[in-house]
Order: structure tokens, then C-alpha cells, then sequence
């Protein structure tokens, strides 16, 4: 009986084990970036995180003041869901009455260009150089060798009378 026990104990064991080292291979996800840049003062409190502030796809037609960029970034792969809760968590903060979105790109590695190179050894062009530079740069949305999901927008406040006016409507 103590045998028994002590053979399902090592298959347990070894089972979790096993199951730890598959998952350590899965391949991991960045986590999301975001930032907030400040136009104008903060003279408003921050939302709560699941705040209902409209979110535009155009700028509306009413008379408001830009207070903020939020600018988010995740893999290529993100959840639609989870991008968009936290571009409205983020808008949420800067306690803006509504959020415009400027930018929504997504964008997968391609091929290199003519003359690039991912290999570490090799040069690249005139200078012994360039390869190197090229392989420390951090890509950005629209560069060669940027992988991934890029929204950005600006949180606006309503002037006295915008409030009042029907004008606005939410497109998501």
C-alpha cells in the first residue's frame, strides 16, 4: 500500500513537473504599454477605471479642448477586447468627458529590405556598423521589424455649451 502511494506521488510529481516545462515553452505575450501625455493642466479627477466615456472614431462636432494623448501598444495578437479596455481605462484617468482615436495600426514583421540583415555577423552596407545599429534600434509602428498593435488618441473636454449639445454621438 505505502508503495502504491509513493508510485502515484512520483507520477503526480512528475506529471506537474512535466506540465511546468511545457508551459515555460508556451510563447509568452508582452505585456501591453501605455502612456499619458499631458496637453494642458489636470484640473479634473481621474474616472473610475470602468468609467462610460464615449469613445469617437472621428473628432465630434462640438466645441472641446484636447487635454491629453494616451497613446497604447500590444502584440499583434492582442484581444480586440483587452486593447479597448485599456485605451477606455486610460481615457478614464485623464478625466476627459469623451476619447477621439486618431490611430489604430497593426502591423506584422515582413520581409527584410534589400541590404538588411537579422543576422548578427553579418555587415550591412559601406560600414561595418549599420547591421549593428539596425539590431539595437527599436522599431516603431511603420519601421521595418515593428511587430505588433499601435492606438492613439487624444482625451477631449467639452467647452460650456458642447455639454448640452446632442452633436456628439459615440461610434463604439
Amino acid at each position: 500500500m505505502i508503495c502504491e502511494l509513493s508510485r502515484r506521488a512520483w507520477a503526480r510529481m512528475l506529471l506537474g513537473a512535466g506540465l511546468a516545462m511545457l508551459s515555460a515553452c508556451a510563447p509568452q505575450k508582452d505585456p501591453p504599454e501605455s502612456t499619458i501625455s499631458w496637453l494642458a493642466p489636470q484640473t479634473r479627477a481621474a474616472l473610475p477605471a470602468d468609467c462610460a466615456i464615449p469613445i469617437y472614431s472621428a473628432a465630434p462636432n462640438v466645441d472641446y479642448q484636447e487635454v491629453a494623448i494616451v497613446e497604447v501598444a500590444d502584440d499583434i495578437n492582442a484581444d480586440e477586447s483587452e486593447v479597448a479596455a485599456l485605451v477606455r481605462r486610460k481615457a478614464c484617468e485623464t478625466g476627459a468627458d469623451a476619447f477621439v482615436i486618431l490611430e489604430d495600426q497593426r502591423q506584422k514583421r515582413g520581409k527584410p529590405l534589400p541590404g538588411a540583415s537579422n543576422e548578427q555577423g553579418q555587415d550591412v552596407g559601406p560600414d561595418s556598423g549599420v547591421n549593428v545599429r539596425a539590431r539595437e534600434h527599436t522599431p516603431e509602428v511603420g519601421e521595418l521589424g515593428h511587430q505588433g498593435r499601435y492606438v492613439n488618441g487624444v482625451a477631449i473636454v467639452y467647452k460650456r455649451d458642447a455639454a448640452e449639445s446632442d452633436a456628439a454621438k459615440p461610434t463604439q
